[in-house]
């Protein structure tokens, strides 16, 4: 499965569960994905998310989505820890 934020593919991932519509697994970045760090640090950020130091596109959840066998499915936001966890949701 590939992580995709409109026409940028940001990494693999190899999925570890599956639950309903909320997926897990271990994300393998590329090196684009040095560019959202600061974007994917704020959403897992304890304190809460500032929605106010992002761009509009940036927060649009019609820009994220995952391929998967040739499929394009449209996700949440998708939360990825310093441990390279990620999580997120179908839409």
């Amino acid at each position: 499965m590939e992580l995709m934020y409109k026409n940028i593919f940001l990494g693999k991932i190899e999925i570890t569960e599956r639950e309903s519509f909320w997926i897990s697994g271990n994300f393998y970045p590329n090196p684009e994905a040095s560019e959202f760090k600061s974007f994917f640090d704020a959403l897992v950020c304890e304190d809460g998310f500032d929605e106010s130091q992002f761009d509009e596109d940036l927060l649009d959840e019609n820009n994220w989505y995952v391929c998967e066998n040739g499929k394009i499915i449209g996700i949440s936001y998708p939360a990825i820890y310093d441990d390279s966890e990620i999580g997120f949701r179908y839409r």
